[in-house]
């Protein structure tokens, strides 16, 4: 079977990865810049992905051991312990050695034409094409603006701050980096709100500042027909942004459906994976307002750490929510 993936994030790479070396598959990936890796983002990678992507010690920049979040630029959560709980990875160095080892053909735009896949004039002759482009390939409405600084800040290397605010259904962070700190902000609002927010959090020389737009609402139901995957599908954590993590995985779903003869939609949806993600799409489409923002803000500052983290990572069930949300998420 010869498949088609459009797209070298994440997701597409991930899916080429896990296919690697099956007999009786080829997979191309078509990516339409130059290389891979320029999505600006974090470059956070939470714990349950090293078995999926060939994660290496150089690709590493630190280990996460705790996580500050702030509200309204007070403490009110400090989590540390000795366990990791995922890494700071330089994701171009650890997707360009996956596209170094897979066939990828650069310079590559696919249009859509009749129903058939073009590069240019060129007709993609495969038996399967799967979408793994990205928020590009979404509607406006289904994403938001997030910015971010690159300083030599020397932030801690083993925490990771997050920012809420009483006013803004989004938040700031900082992360660790090789040089310093990225620091940067998302959400909903316009990005002249989010550059004065993010201002008094600005510390360091700036070496860029750059941005992107996020996939934050949830999985696009009417893609689940086992021709996207990644970021194109939704799989985006809403309430924290975390992508990375999530689009590998869906990328390994798909993969086991083929490699299993079972319907990739069927399997997704029955995923915790699927189930964690409109959660967290759900949560966010409830607290769009004022009095709603107010009252997830109180919820999540005043509950246990522990259980906060458990949900920001998608590491929950549904008695954890009763515990945190009660009923009003069911």
């Amino acid at each position: 079977m010869n498949i088609a993936v459009v797209g070298g994030g994440p997701a597409g790479l991930s899916l080429a990865w896990t296919m690697k070396g099956r007999r009786n598959y080829e997979v191309t990936v078509y990516e339409g810049l130059d290389n891979v890796g320029y999505k600006p983002c974090a470059w956070g990678l939470m714990n349950g992905v090293e078995e999926i992507v060939p994660l290496k010690k150089e690709h590493i920049v630190s280990e996460i051991k705790g996580f500050r979040i702030f509200l309204d630029g007070k403490v009110v959560h400090d989590i540390r312990g000795e366990e990791r709980l995922g890494y700071i990875v330089d994701k171009p160095m650890l997707l360009r050695d996956m596209a170094s080892k897979l066939d990828v053909k650069y310079k590559s735009n696919v249009s859509v034409r009749e129903g058939k896949p073009y590069v240019g004039s060129e007709e993609i002759h495969a038996d399967k094409i799967v979408f793994a482009n990205g928020h590009y390939s979404l509607p406006k409405d289904r994403s938001v603006p997030a910015i971010q600084y690159v300083t030599d800040f020397q932030q801690d290397p083993e925490v990771v701050d997050f920012y809420f605010y009483s006013d803004l259904l989004g938040y700031a962070w900082v992360f660790p980096d090789r040089d310093g700190a990225k620091i940067g902000i998302g959400g909903y609002a316009d990005v002249n709100f989010l550059r004065e927010r993010l201002k008094p959090l600005v510390k360091g020389k700036t070496l860029f500042f750059h941005g992107a737009r996020v996939s934050d609402t949830g999985i696009v139901e009417e893609r689940l027909n086992g021709q996207y995957i990644g970021e194109a599908l939704g799989t985006v954590y809403a309430l924290t942004g975390e992508g990375i993590r999530p689009s590998i995985l869906s990328a390994k779903i798909y993969a086991d459906s083929l490699l299993n003869d079972k319907d990739f939609s069927k399997e997704f949806k029955k995923s915790k994976l699927y189930n964690t993600l409109n959660v967290h799409a759900k949560i966010v489409a409830q607290s769009k307002g004022k009095e709603q923002l107010k009252g997830l803000t109180k919820v999540l500052m005043k509950s246990d750490p522990k259980l906060v983290l458990k949900v920001a990572l998608g590491d929950f069930n549904n008695f954890d929510l009763l515990k945190l949300l009660g009923r009003t998420i069911f």
